[in-house]
């Protein structure tokens, strides 16, 4: 692979072997398991250089909703729409450790302002900042714009999925956050394109592709086109280094160290600026709702090749 060895799909096969004998008692997410998607033994990696090689480690056609990571998508998107000051008017930039689903990270100081941009309420913040005459015109341009980091003009969201997600505890978020005029609108404008968003589905290929775009300076592989600008870009990874891991952030920092954001499918999308794109699939989840397999998987990856921030 460019920068570093070739050998990397050797080393994938290893890991994924590896995991394939140790423990994954973790949970898989209700919705998950309501769609057939609960196969705790579907372990992917992928890798994709700044140069557009790409390297597979089993299962990576598999398809799997993006769920959470679908909000640092989210984020740099509203922050190229609408800017960084409008953004972070409505929405703070605190690593607290809050759960993904959060509602006290909407109570505490300043009320409705969510912490971050990479919880629950967060992301249906800066969902609602998309530009969109309406939701379903909100949601087209996210897709479309998700469409384009991946370079697949398939992707969509899963109905089952999306059917099947539990919807009350964001509406209850939506509701508290605009009774404070941090969202405004209707739920079918405002809510709903990021109740669709979390179930984009795409394959791990699809998810390094994009990763990968994180890693290219905001453009696709062997492409000119700024699809996210620098500065909005840095935002975006710093949050993800911060608080994509939801309460296990710190942890991740230290333990992996490259900036990442989690999913409860079981993804996770990681980024090596200037190297590569990394993306991950395991269903079986933490306690802080991270992929088991996807944690230990990036870790070896990161120990073994030095990728992190600050190796």
């Amino acid at each position: 692979m460019d920068s570093i060895e070739d050998d990397i799909s050797e080393y994938f096969e290893q890991v994924v072997k590896e995991e394939k004998e140790l423990d994954h008692d973790g949970e898989v997410s209700s919705w998950m398991r309501e769609v057939g998607k609960d196969d705790k033994s579907m372990f992917g990696i992928c890798a994709v250089s700044t140069r557009g090689k790409v390297k597979e480690g089993a299962n990576t056609t598999e398809k799997f909703p993006l769920e959470s990571v679908s909000k640092a998508l989210s984020f740099a998107l509203a922050l190229e729409d609408v800017g960084a000051d409008k953004v972070f008017e409505h929405v703070g930039k605190e690593p607290r450790g809050d759960s993904f689903n959060s509602v006290a990270a909407v109570e505490n100081e300043q009320p409705g302002i969510p912490s971050n941009p990479m919880i629950n309420a967060g992301a249906i913040v800066c969902t609602s900042l998309i530009k969109g005459r309406n939701g379903e015109e909100r949601y087209t341009r996210l897709r479309d714009f998700i469409r384009k980091l991946a370079g697949n003009d398939q992707l969509d969201y899963n109905h089952e999925m999306f059917a099947a997600e539990e919807k009350d505890l964001n509406r209850a978020l939506f509701y508290f956050m605009r009774s404070h005029d941090i969202v405004s609108g209707s739920e079918e404008d405002s809510l709903l394109p990021y109740m669709k968003q979390t179930s984009i589905e795409m394959n791990c290929v699809d998810l390094a592709r994009i990763a990968a775009v994180l890693a290219n300076a905001g453009k696709a592989p062997g492409s000119d086109e700024q699809l996210i600008s620098p500065e909005n870009l840095r935002i975006v990874l710093t949050l993800m280094f911060t608080t994509g891991i939801y309460e296990a952030s710190g942890a991740y920092a230290v333990d992996v160290g490259i900036p990442s954001k989690s999913g409860i499918s079981g993804a996770i999308l990681a980024v090596v600026p200037g190297r590569m794109g990394l993306s991950t699939i395991g269903p079986a989840l933490d306690e802080s709702g991270n992929s088991i397999a996807g944690v230990r998987m990036l870790g070896k990856l990161a120990q073994r090749w030095h990728l992190g921030s600050f190796a």
